[in-house]
């Protein structure tokens, strides 16, 4: 298995079967193998530096039902805000004067003209307050090719909207199968994130209930047939007011999860 691990980690491109192989490992050197190579190709392309970022929450209001998500649409237990442009504002400020290179903002997902000029506003008020020296990163949610560009014209250099999982089928035991929450216009939004101009982020999650090691190997080929420049893999962990937790803990117990 060593030899075999060896060999792929030499390959320029890995196939679907060499990922899943290299996702697979169990023994600690295997694993060191992967890591090792891991860090040496990190080293290689963005160096030895740890960037700091700040991240503004905005709002946890959002109109979507993802069956995973605490700050979902039916979640009646969650005390929902939104911040003012003044914290905004001093947010951004602080994050100046302490040297963070970038900024967040993320919210839950809207669609609405108000949301649309309340980011675009706060986009451009944020770069008169530092001075144009702050990169700044939206996860805003899923909107209208227009919407993206008025985003990118105000001053966000980048995007992030996570897909969750590129397994469609799984992504509908995700989130409800409606208009709402179609898998094609996630992937749709994320296109034109790009011809909006954005340096586009998605991700997983992984260990969701069903999940497979061949449902992450084709996250991984995903990406890179993308072109994705930012990627986020975390792990799937529980929210205990979500329809999920309740059939994750009814069907899939912890130790039978990816």
């Amino acid at each position: 298995m060593l030899t075999t691990i060896h060999k792929i980690l030499t390959q320029e491109t890995l196939s679907k079967s060499d990922l899943v192989t290299l996702l697979s490992v169990k023994s600690p050197e295997a694993t060191r193998m992967i890591l090792d190579k891991a860090y040496q190709v990190k080293t290689e392309t963005v160096g030895r530096k740890v960037y700091l970022r700040g991240l503004i929450e905005l709002t946890n209001i959002c109109a979507k039902n993802c069956l995973y998500c605490g700050i979902r649409a039916a979640n009646t237990k969650v005390e929902r805000y939104t911040l003012s442009t003044d914290e905004v504002l001093q947010a951004a400020e602080f994050a100046w004067k302490n040297g963070f290179g970038s900024l967040v903002i993320q919210t839950g997902e809207q669609v609405s003209k108000a949301f649309t000029n309340t980011v675009e506003d706060l986009l451009v008020r944020i770069h008169e307050k530092t001075n144009h020296e702050l990169t700044i990163t939206l996860s805003c949610g899923e909107q209208d090719l227009e919407v993206y560009k008025r985003w990118k014209n105000a001053g966000a250099d980048r995007f992030l909207l996570r897909i969750e999982t590129t397994n469609r089928a799984l992504y509908y035991k995700i989130h409800p199968q409606d208009e709402n929450h179609s898998f094609e216009k996630r992937i749709e939004a994320l296109k034109n994130l790009q011809l909006a101009g954005f340096q586009a982020g998605t991700g997983v999650m992984i260990g969701l209930p069903e999940q497979t090691i061949e449902d992450l190997a084709d996250d991984l080929i995903f990406f890179k047939t993308m072109d994705i420049d930012m990627i986020g893999m975390g792990p799937f962990i529980e929210h205990a007011d979500t329809p999920l937790y309740d059939k994750t803990h009814l069907l899939w117990p912890a130790d039978e999860r990816v």
